[in-house]
């Protein structure tokens, strides 16, 4: 073949890259919604893959200034925009010693991105467990783009390449058309998820207006409840007029999920809403509510790391820490939770002391005899302003609609 064709087919490649990074962002974006992006994963016999990718803690890039969590997938709609760019200039172009610059600058850039996605293809078997389609075919897309590449250079008679100038002429140029590429994509597939009605926080799905407005008038009646929250660790700002109280357990994937969703909350509404954290283990080694006890106490021993990391003005990477082991598969035990202290700086000898502590089971009792007068069964339990919600994972456009209403009413 000849350098038109290779770089028109590295261009059609790198526009097949673009249209799948998209659909990833989308998939993001409308958590929560019937999305186009989830029809394709569908389509692809991916299922629900592409939303549990989506779903988790790594998929985004959490509370970047201005612009709040940003999915890994629109980095990648930034790199195929500047792969697709190169080989347009080069289909273009009648200098051989400028393709020679461009493949020099190419490879480099290709070979970065296909380690990233070995790290990212990694990550989604071996931490998530899952396969997602979409993200599966955008490494088959780096791939073929790299081979494209290697038959370019060949065609072009092997030439000598000089990385290093051809990275530092290329980089201004080439970061103006990553950061392009890469806004365009963060606005396009927001746009596009706004059309379709989401509210970009997560998981849950399957509520129409109707019922939404309906479970919202019926919250608007509900009684307060006098919740305690002072002295109980929250995120967000202290005064913040609507407050978020979470039951939990940290061995509960759908509190795990909500975890999620409400770390999303936090950065949307930010001022405005604060998360109160409580712990109801879901473990007879600690809780009297419960019959039975789990092997090894795990959830009551990360309901004690919770509290005693909080003791130590260490509670919310304390409790990003234990939902990251939780999704790692990583069992809480004394061990985990030390190898957490040291992680995010906790004094570790204090931990354990606060651990054994009078004091801090007594905290956890208290919480435990708060969810008894409250009648927690399950979790994750959620109160807003002193009022329940419906137990369990949260519907999303339920949520966002519910404290839209709450910040009209004041």
């Amino acid at each position: 073949m000849n350098r038109k064709n290779l770089a028109i087919g590295g261009l059609v490649v790198g526009v097949l890259g673009l249209l799948f990074s998209f659909l990833l962002a989308v998939e993001y974006f409308g958590i929560g919604t019937d999305n186009v992006a989830r029809a394709a994963c569908s389509a692809l016999g991916g299922g629900d893959s592409c939303l549990k990718v989506a779903e988790s803690s790594y998929s985004a890039i959490p509370g970047i200034p201005f612009l709040g969590n940003v999915p890994i997938a629109l980095l990648g709609f930034g790199f195929y925009g500047l792969i697709t760019y190169a080989f347009y200039l080069i289909s273009k172009s009648t200098s051989s010693d400028e393709v020679t610059k461009l493949i020099s600058l190419l490879f480099p850039v290709l070979a970065l991105g296909f380690i990233f996605d070995l790290i990212l293809f990694g990550i989604s078997v071996g931490i998530i467990g899952t396969i997602c389609q979409l993200c599966f075919i955008t490494y088959l897309v780096t791939i073929s783009l790299l081979a494209i590449l290697f038959m370019l250079w060949k065609t072009e008679g092997k030439p000598k390449l000089n990385v290093v100038s051809s990275l530092k002429e290329g980089t201004t140029t080439f970061g103006l058309v990553f950061f392009f590429s890469f806004s365009v994509g963060f606005a396009s597939s927001k746009m596009w998820v706004k059309s379709e009605s989401s509210n970009t926080l997560a998981t849950s799905r399957g509520m129409d207006s109707k019922e939404i407005q309906s479970k919202i008038d019926v919250f608007f009646l509900e009684p307060t409840l006098g919740i305690k929250t002072q002295g109980s660790p929250f995120i967000g700002k202290k005064d913040a007029p609507i407050t978020i109280v979470k039951y939990a357990d940290y061995n509960c994937g759908h509190c795990l999920h909500t975890s999620h969703i409400l770390h999303t909350v936090l950065s949307e509404y930010d001022g405005m809403v604060k998360v109160v954290y409580k712990n109801f283990p879901l473990d007879g080694s600690c809780n009297r509510l419960m019959q039975q006890p789990r092997p090894g106490a795990t959830s009551c021993v990360a309901a004690m790391a919770a509290i005693c990391a909080d003791k130590q003005g260490k509670f919310e990477p304390m409790y990003r820490g234990l939902y990251d082991n939780l999704e790692k598969g990583v069992a809480h035990s004394g061990a985990s939770v030390v190898n957490l202290a040291n992680l995010i700086g906790l004094n570790v000898s204090s931990l354990k002391a606060c651990m054994a502590s009078k004091e801090a089971q007594n905290q956890l009792n208290a919480e435990i005899d708060e969810a008894e007068k409250l009648n927690i069964q399950s979790t994750p339990s959620l109160f807003i302003n002193d009022r329940k919600i419906e137990s369990g994972t949260p519907n999303p456009v339920f949520l966002k609609t519910l404290l839209e209403q709450i910040i009209q009413k004041m």
